[in-house]
Order: structure tokens, then sequence, then C-alpha cells
């Protein structure tokens, strides 16, 4: 019987080895061009991520820009109408914007929808660029100083105290050495501060910016992504500043934000004169530490209210005094200086500041309102208090620029009551010595003064909280203000 030897099938050690190689290979390729692929996507992922994290920056920016009055260019304007405003001192100032007032709460609409509660904003919002911070992306970060927002987008508060610091973006880069964005001829010119480029109108209502920002890739040899992009836009709230102006020649004004005669208004009582003095209650009863009695007009007739009998009233977020001199630097500022307006319109003006006693911008009268003196009644009123605790004594002042050719208009704002209503030998009023002040003081404009060729002195009055513009309206029964602007053209106006 024959037996065959069976074929044994399989692989030599050197076909193995072979084998192996090819497998180790083409495993080795692939996880190559995986790892391509991965960092490809993450290189993909990180542009993205960047490009969105720039556009992200642009449209909050713009937002904030379509919510403004105004775009601030030089950093001196910063703190044009109030010294405390300011940013962060490690940084370089881009541009700021100015908002309008704003309702903080929902609360702040009337149902209705006719009335509202607005806060003024103390200070701009400002833009600027610092060195990153070690938890940020180099080589420089663009930061916004302003107030900060609720989940609603709100402004938290109006005040520049509890304004803060915000990362917007990170990255941005040093090199300048990009293609910029075109802007219109008859803007200002493009300014470029490391990646951030940016162009302003001249009326400071519009605005295109561009931001280069780039991301390290770490991990990656020699790999930096880098993105630009760019956005532009106006702003949508009308600049009370320009206001007024298509009548006049604006190359005349040189651009000038300026009012002018009538146009210029404070707290509802506009100019009537270029010859303009100012009296304002600084005594304490004007301290946001002064409590007043609490009421309501209910049938014409004012109204205690019990709950709460005592409060700290408040005019667009400020205690009276604060709000006081806010408005009234805004006033000030718009005014015409005397460089920028024709002889006819040149305003000579005088504060005073009156707490029992007076306390005056210019111990020897009314000035021409030029820019140096502008500076100076703004810097003026930055330094007064309301810390006296004694009523408002205006007679002397009003008495005397009865008599002076060089006051044509005088506006008395003030919170309380004169603790004196009668002339005396101690006090006269041109030259009289009995009766009522604010009889002598119509008669004698009304018989006396009319007849000159100065003309009536005009007499606008401003009342704060009380109403002492009429006698029914407050709880003294006490309407001094109101009789001392009974005159032609002159009015009272009550401020709540």
């Amino acid at each position: 019987m024959n037996f065959k030897e069976p074929i044994k099938n399989g692989f030599s050690i050197i076909e193995l080895i072979i084998a192996g190689a090819i497998s180790i290979t083409a495993i080795s390729v692939g996880f190559s061009l995986l790892q391509i692929a991965l960092k490809g996507n993450k290189i993909d992922e990180t542009q993205m991520g960047l490009n969105g994290r720039i556009n992200d920056t642009l449209d909050f920016i713009l937002d904030e820009v379509k919510a403004s009055k105004r775009i601030i260019e030089n950093e001196a304007e910063i703190t044009q109408l109030n010294q405390n405003c300011t940013f962060p001192n490690n940084s370089e100032f881009l541009f700021g914007i100015s908002l309008p007032d704003q309702a903080l709460v929902r609360s702040d609409y009337a149902p209705e929808g006719d009335q509202f509660s607005l806060n003024q904003v103390e200070c701009p919002i400002v833009y600027s660029l610092r060195p990153s911070l070690s938890t940020e992306k180099s080589p420089y970060a663009l930061i916004r100083y302003g107030p900060q927002y609720n989940e609603s987008g709100y402004y938290i508060s109006p005040s520049y105290v509890q304004f803060q610091e915000t990362t917007l973006l990170d990255g941005i880069t040093e090199s300048t050495k990009y293609k910029k964005i075109s802007c219109p001829a008859e803007w200002n010119q493009i300014k470029t501060i490391k990646g951030i480029s940016f162009c302003i109108d001249n009326f400071k209502k519009a605005v295109e910016i561009q931001i280069e920002a780039s991301d390290p890739q770490r991990g990656i040899v020699s790999n930096e992504i880098r993105s630009i992009a760019s956005i532009g836009g106006f702003t949508s709230i009308q600049d009370e500043n320009q206001i007024n102006m298509s009548q006049y020649n604006l190359g005349d004004l040189e651009n000038s934000s300026s009012c002018f005669n009538e146009q210029c208004c404070w707290m509802g009582i506009c100019l009537k004169s270029n010859k303009v003095t100012y009296i304002i209650d600084n005594s304490f009863f004007m301290n946001e530490n002064y409590l007043h009695n609490n009421g309501q007009i209910v049938n014409g007739i004012w109204q205690p209210i019990n709950d709460p009998e005592l409060i700290s009233p408040r005019i667009k977020g400020k205690n009276l005094f604060d709000h006081t001199i806010s408005s009234l630097k805004q006033h000030i500022n718009k005014l015409p200086s005397s460089n920028n307006a024709s002889e006819a319109d040149q305003i000579y003006m005088q504060i005073i500041a009156n707490n029992g006693s007076s306390n005056y911008l210019f111990e020897d009268g009314p000035k021409e309102l030029t820019t140096e003196n502008k500076i100076a009644a703004l810097s003026y009123l930055n330094n007064l208090t309301a810390e006296v605790q004694s009523e408002i004594d205006p007679w002397d002042d009003i008495c005397s620029a009865l008599e002076s050719e060089y006051i044509g208009q005088m506006i008395v704002l003030s919170a309380w009551k004169p603790s004196t209503i009668n002339a005396s030998t101690n006090q006269p009023c041109v030259g009289l010595n009995n009766g009522e002040f604010d009889e002598i003081i119509y008669e004698y404009n009304q018989l006396t003064r009319s007849k000159s060729e100065t003309g009536a002195l005009v007499i606008d009055t401003i009342s704060l909280y009380h109403n002492f513009c009429e006698t029914s309206k407050n709880e003294f029964r006490n309407n001094w203000l109101g009789l001392l602007s009974k005159g032609a053209e002159s009015y009272c106006t009550h401020i709540k």
C-alpha cells in the first residue's frame, strides 16, 4: 500500500519580514496622513474661531456705536464735561463714544409709553489697546472701559464709579503692514495703532474699523494663524450739539458744535440775550444727604406721601446738585466761544453760586466767553459743593443786575426758598428798603429799566423737586420763583 507525504503550505520567514515591513509602512503612512488631516482640521478650526472672535468684537463695537450720540476722536474730550472720566492708564487711546440718557430697567418706561425715567451716563465709553496679560494671547488686547450691562442689554449703572475694563479681543497684532481699509476722501485721515485701523467722519457720526489678530498654534512648527476683518456704521441717536446749525454757515463755524442764542437751552430755559448770568443754589438743600418731604400733586394740590416720608430726590439718576452741575457744564460747553461766533453772537457770562452768600465765577462782573473763560467756568463748577446749611439769598445779586447794562438775562435755579422776602435798611433793593423783593424787582424792571436803552431784564427761574412756580404745587405754599419770573418773556420751569 503506497502513502503520499502531505504538502505543507505557509510563509517563509523572509516573506513574513517583508509583509510586516509593508504593513508597518502602510500604518505609518496612514498615521502620518491622519496627523496631517487632524492638524489641518485644527488649523481650520482655529482660523474659523479667530474669524468669529474678530467679527463678534466688531459687531459688539458697532452695536454700541449705533446706540451712541457721537464718536470721540480726541482723547482730551474724554474729560471735557467731567474731570473724573478716564480709562486704564496702561492702554493706548483709540476712540470713545458718547451715550445718550439711558433707561436702566424696564420700569423706567411708563406703561402708556409716553414718559421715560432716563439716567444720564456721566462719562463716555473708551476703547483702547494695551499689552496682553499672561492669561491672554499676545501681543495686544483690545479693551473697553465703560458701564457694565446685564443679560437684557440694559446698562447697570450710569455712574463712572462703576465703570469697568472688559477685554473684547486678545491677540491683536503688532505689525501695521497689512492692507488698510479705504475711507471716504472727505473723512478724517485713517489712524493705525498696531493691528487696528479706523477712520471717523468730520461730524463724528460714522466710523470704519479694521482689526487684524493672530492665534499662535502651539505644536505646529513656525505656524501662526492670522485674520483680518472690517466693519462700518454710524450713530443713530441725534446729537443735541449738532442740532439747529443748518441755517448757519458751517464753514464759518469751523465744524463747531456750538449753539446760538435762543437755540441754547438749559433745563427748558433758552437764552434770550447774549448777556446772561446764572444764579445757582448750592446750599445743603441741594445735597443728596438732605432728605426732602415726599409728596405728589393730587387734583392740582400738593399732598404728602408717608411711605417713604422722606426722600433724596434724583433727576436722571443724579441728586439735585450733581444734576445741576452736570447739565450746566454741558450747556456752557455748547455755548459759542468768541472765536467761533460773530460779534453779535458773542456771549457775556457770569455764574453766581449762592448758599446764603455769593461765590462769583468772575469777581469783576460778566466776561466775554472766550475759550479760556469757558475752561475757567467748567473748572469753577467742578469745584463747587453743596455743604452750607443756609438758605439761598439771591436778592443782592438780582437787585444789582437790574441796574447793570452788562446783564440782559438772569437764570435763577433753586430747590428751596429764601429765608427773607422783604427789603430792609440792611438789604435794600434799587434804593428801596421797604416792601417785598419780588414786587420791587418787578416794578423797577417794568417801569424804569424797560424804558432805558438796556431794556427790561429777563428773569427766568428753575425750580428743582419742589414746585416754587405755583403756590398750590408745594407744601410751603410758596411761589417765590414764579413771582420772580412774572415779567414779559420770563418763565418759571419746574423740574422733578
